[in-house]
């Protein structure tokens, strides 16, 4: 019976692991391109118990991040800078520590070194390496092929110059996970890095932005699947427990 008690348990506490990450997922509801990153992972260890020769094999969840690309919704804006990825595809940046990872969100922005960054303040990383410069003086404007090209108004025919390029990669068919930051790595990467990605080139669109993939309604229907099956085990825990009294005193000897 304890193994009954022990799945039962085992059971709840991946529960609760959902019921947070639900929680996490409302709370982001909002977040321009928020990605849902959840799935509960079985793993086994052994359990021998003292002055006894038998052991046991018992299974616990824990929690990995892999990310689901599924498209959030499309939301239309006035800045040129604003990109919706197409697709599966993933925008590179740098992180605190420098290091190359990858996001959704494309809610671009020139900082007050001219850096280009997005709204969570990570900086753009260029195709051939480093950081992306703007001009302030100048009209930027990023192609379809996530190529940002310059012009000078002041010029009475305008000619376009590229000056930098966005590295995009393709993640469709490539296992992702997300990182404490919020940034996306590659699944069982010993860190952040670059990926090879899918041989399809991956488009942007300007003048758009993704919006969170959650949806309130599924969120709130799993939260209630979640409180009922919790309310089930604790009810199954406590019939074992009870069985398991009713046998020991059987197995009294008056």
């Amino acid at each position: 019976m304890d193994k009954g008690v022990y799945l039962a348990v085992s059971s709840i506490k991946a529960d609760r692991l959902r019921q947070q990450n639900q929680a996490h997922e409302m709370s982001n509801i909002s977040t321009i391109g928020f990605k849902k990153a959840f799935q509960v992972q079985q793993s086994t260890y052994r359990v021998d118990v003292d002055g006894s020769l038998s052991s046991r094999f018992f299974k616990v969840s824990a929690r990995l991040g892999r990310v689901d690309l599924t498209p959030g919704p499309r939301i239309f804006t006035q800045n040129p800078l604003d990109i919706y990825l197409e697709g599966k595809g993933v925008l590179g940046v740098f992180n605190q520590n420098g290091e190359l990872a990858f996001t959704r969100r494309g809610d671009l922005r020139i900082n007050a070194e001219g850096t280009l960054t997005n709204g969570n303040g990570f900086v753009i990383a260029d195709e051939g390496g480093g950081d992306i410069q703007f001009d302030p003086a100048l009209i930027h404007r990023i192609s379809s092929e996530g190529v940002i090209y310059a012009s000078d108004p002041e010029e009475e025919v305008a000619e376009e110059v590229e000056v930098g390029r966005l590295l995009l990669r393709n993640a469709d068919g490539i296992a992702l996970e997300k990182m404490k930051d919020g940034l996306l790595k590659v699944e069982e990467a010993d860190g952040p890095g670059d990926f090879a990605g899918a041989d399809e080139p991956v488009y942007v669109s300007s003048h758009g932005l993704e919006g969170s993939s959650v949806k309130s309604y599924d969120v709130l229907t799993r939260m209630i699947e979640i409180e009922r099956g919790y309310e089930m085990k604790i009810n199954i825990i406590k019939e074992l427990s009870d069985l398991s009294a009713n046998a020991q005193s059987l197995m009294q000897v008056n």
